[in-house]
């Protein structure tokens, strides 16, 4: 009796593999399999990143000056980021701006930033921070802005250390005007004639609040779990047709 994988017979059929098919599959699941495995490596560095999240977003909030500190050399938006943070200060009225296209529930509104000019006697010195304000509709006619007030005197109001949204590909340039296509906080800063603070505050309560903020962010490890199934999926299904179709059908004699 013949041994060996060439030697198996099914139904009157021989398994007689060719060459270019065996090379062909053998790269396509070493190539899906290498995918799958960078899925998972993505996966479990998403899960890390869960743990440190849900560690900061509950962790007590922090005073603003105790920021540099804590975050040493790093950059705090990057060292901090997502911790709680209370601010002690005013908003600048004129300084007000709206972030335009941020969907909310499917419906089209703004981002409201405005400049945060932290208490002297907490700080020492002028330190001005951006806060996002949260989310408010916008009208039908695009020319006309939402109606917004800005609180007065000192107040104080927590949120979320964070880096300001990347600016999309192929985004206009921001133009004179309140309305903002991206944000930058070098190009504010020129603006209102003060450095702001490197990061952005969420804010989640306090006075001037709009009630609708970035939800609290999560890491979305299991879209990569899916894919990693996908590509390993693709590798077992190229080995089985592989060895389906090497199977030929014997010529009776």
């Amino acid at each position: 009796m013949a041994t060996g994988i060439a030697a198996m017979t099914l139904r009157g059929r021989k398994f007689q593999p060719s060459l270019w098919a065996f090379v062909v599959t053998v790269l396509f699941a070493a190539i899906t399999i290498r995918l799958g495995n960078w899925q998972s490596d993505r996966a479990e560095y998403k899960i890390s990143q869960q743990t440190q999240l849900d560690a900061a977003l509950a962790a007590p909030p922090l005073k603003f000056a105790d920021l540099a500190l804590l975050a040493g050399p790093a950059n705090v938006s990057t060292a901090l980021r997502y911790r709680s943070v209370e601010l002690l200060g005013s908003f600048v009225e004129n300084e007000r701006f709206l972030l335009d296209n941020r969907i909310v529930d499917s419906k089209a509104g703004y981002g409201v930033l405005q400049s945060f000019r932290i208490d002297l006697a907490s700080t020492g010195n002028d330190r001005t921070v951006l806060v996002d304000r949260g989310w408010v509709a916008a009208a039908p006619d695009r020319s006309t802005l939402p109606m917004l007030e800005t609180p007065g005197g000192i107040v104080k109001i927590t949120g979320r250390i964070n880096q300001p949204p990347s600016r999309n590909p192929g985004t206009f340039d921001n133009g004179p005007e309140k309305r903002l296509n991206y944000v930058s906080l070098d190009e504010l800063s020129q603006r209102i004639g003060r450095k702001l603070e490197p990061m952005m505050i969420e804010q989640t309560t306090g006075p001037g609040f709009t009630g609708v903020g970035r939800p609290a962010p999560g890491a979305n490890f299991e879209r990569n779990r899916g894919y990693q199934l996908q590509w390993y999926a693709f590798a077992a299904l190229a080995a089985i047709i592989f060895f389906v179709l090497s199977f030929r059908k014997q010529e009776v004699a």
